[in-house]
């Protein structure tokens, strides 16, 4: 009827509008994600929403990565990545090596990772996300013309929409310096990515963060090549939540200082002395590099809030006494995604001061006299970013 209603009104062809899909174009890249979008409130104030992107180059040549955009639902760009910035975030997939420059060039058969960071206000977290990626290809490269375009749409991605648990601190007392945390690029923690089973790849440290101590610009007295001189050594551990303690392990040795671990030969000794609680049904929070004997919980044991489990050390995967804490959705830390988490309420005391490079950073928690700066607040419900120094209570 509406067809002989627009032929009397004088239309000879009715007006019709395509809705077949973009017609299909190769291209030198083949992109994923590792995980959706993880969201943690971070002591910033603002909303950080972490995964890597994977690029994969499929084609006959090295390429070079120009811009990697972030967009919301309404294409609006919420992030955009060239130039230098894009580079400090491209690393290789497992792990990047030290001191390595950075790089977007991609090797024929080359995958690489890009640590995503997107930063949103609180209430501006978006659904969905997508990505356009650009990239350049050498002129003599073999095949060339058939890639038409240098771009890539997509993937499109939903973000989890998990809320972060809320627990309390591990620790007590003044000067805790998260040395190793989200959502910096240079942190250690961002990195790892660990294939299980040859079946998925996971990440299993991007909330996870390493806690040592400074008193007066400093993280231990003397020379620093004893466990005893650092002011974070024997500090108590507490639980974080009730939960059941399902494992324990408090038999490894204590590290040298500033040495390559000794005792670590294979993956179960990592996290050197440790405990692992189930805290719910599919969250798991881990306390690794614990002193040797001092557990006084076993598997099967339930804890409280606040309950010691065990003291500060050096053992496992460990260059100097520090607490290594992560939420977990499995109950093995390495084969598990990391998740986050924030704490019920705490004193961020400040941020350390970081002269210029990541390297300088790395270098100032090593050795350097560190300044902490900023103005002290109450933070509530927030995850204390990396370089950030906290007070508990």
């Amino acid at each position: 009827m509406v067809g002989v209603a627009l032929l009397a009104a004088g239309c000879s062809t009715p007006v019709t509008r395509s809705t077949r899909a973009p017609t299909p174009q190769p291209t030198a890249l083949l992109v994923s994600a590792t995980n959706a979008p993880l969201r943690v409130l971070g002591s910033d104030a603002m909303e950080h929403l972490e995964y890597d992107l994977l690029l994969t180059n499929v084609f006959t040549s090295a390429l070079t990565l120009t811009a990697i955009e972030v967009t919301g639902p309404d294409g609006r760009v919420l992030l955009r990545l060239a130039g230098d910035a894009l580079a400090a975030r491209m690393e290789p997939v497992f792990y990047p090596a030290p001191n390595a420059s950075p790089n977007s060039r991609i090797p024929t058969g080359g995958m690489v990772a890009a640590n995503i960071d997107l930063v949103v206000p609180p209430g501006a977290v978006p659904t969905r996300i997508g990505h356009r990626i650009n990239y350049d290809l050498p002129p003599d490269t073999p095949a060339l013309t058939l890639i038409a375009s240098r771009a890539v749409a997509g993937p499109e991605l939903t973000v989890d929409a998990r809320l972060p648990m809320v627990i309390a601190p591990p620790l007590r007392g003044n000067g805790w310096l998260d040395g190793n945390g989200c959502c910096d690029a240079f942190s250690v923690h961002r990195s790892p990515r660990v294939v299980v089973d040859g079946a998925r790849l996971v990440k299993p440290e991007t909330f996870a963060i390493d806690w040592v101590r400074i008193d007066n610009g400093k993280l231990w007295a003397g020379d620093g090549t004893r466990n005893e001189q650092y002011f974070a050594f024997g500090a108590e551990v507490v639980s974080v939540a009730e939960g059941t303690v399902v494992s324990v392990r408090d038999d490894m040795p204590e590290e040298t200082p500033r040495q390559p671990p000794a005792a670590v030969k294979g993956p179960g000794d990592y996290l050197g002395n440790h405990v692992v609680v189930q805290i719910r049904a599919d969250v798991w929070a881990v306390y690794a590099h614990l002193q040797p004997g001092s557990t006084p919980v076993r598997a099967g044991e339930r804890v409280a809030t606040g309950q010691p489990i065990g003291r500060l050390g050096n053992s496992g995967n460990s260059t100097q006494a520090h607490l290594h804490f992560q939420l977990s959705d499995g109950p093995d830390a390495l084969t598990s995604t990391s998740l986050p988490f924030v704490f019920d309420r705490y004193t961020l005391a400040g941020t350390i001061e970081v002269v210029s490079s990541s390297d300088a950073a790395k270098d100032s928690l090593a050795s350097q006299v560190l300044r902490v700066v900023g103005t002290a607040g109450t933070q509530t419900a927030t995850y204390p970013l990396v370089l950030t120094v906290q007070d508990f209570r």
